[in-house]
């Protein structure tokens, strides 16, 4: 990348699209009304399954599960709950999801004013910013 002019926006931009740029192709888009419907369905992040899952898959790379000789619980495997835990607590306390709503975007509105009620429809003209919340 040593080879980007920063005065030219248009090198810098290729520069950007370079790094963005995904190894293998891009992800399959997911049709809006499938994210409306289907994602409010879904349970939100359990440290605890995850945890589950990840000391399940432990015996496949050769690492002894499960209690230990003396009847005990694995420290191992306590520290890889407590792992998870303070992971998804950082994704859920820190952890910022911005969208971005481009312009064109149809908007529909009301309100009233002195001569009745009035009905908007139209798009958005620029681009604006929003927000979202992992669960």
């Amino acid at each position: 990348m040593s080879n980007v002019n920063l005065s030219s926006i248009d090198s810098i931009l290729g520069a950007f699209e370079k790094v963005l740029k995904v190894q293998g192709g891009s992800a399959t888009p997911i049709p809006t009304p499938l994210i409306l419907t289907g994602v409010p369905k879904r349970s939100g992040l359990s440290p605890s399954k995850i945890a589950s899952k990840i000391i399940a898959r432990k015996a496949e790379a050769g690492i002894p599960v499960g209690v230990l000789p003396s009847g005990g619980v694995s420290p191992d495997e306590i520290m890889e709950r407590i792992r998870i835990e303070e992971i998804i607590k950082a994704f859920h306390e820190d952890g910022i999801i911005t969208v971005g709503i481009p312009p064109g975007t149809p908007i529909s509105a009301s309100g009233i004013s002195p001569a009745g009620p009035v009905s908007v429809i139209g798009s958005t003209v620029s681009i604006t910013k929003g927000y979202g919340l992992i669960q």
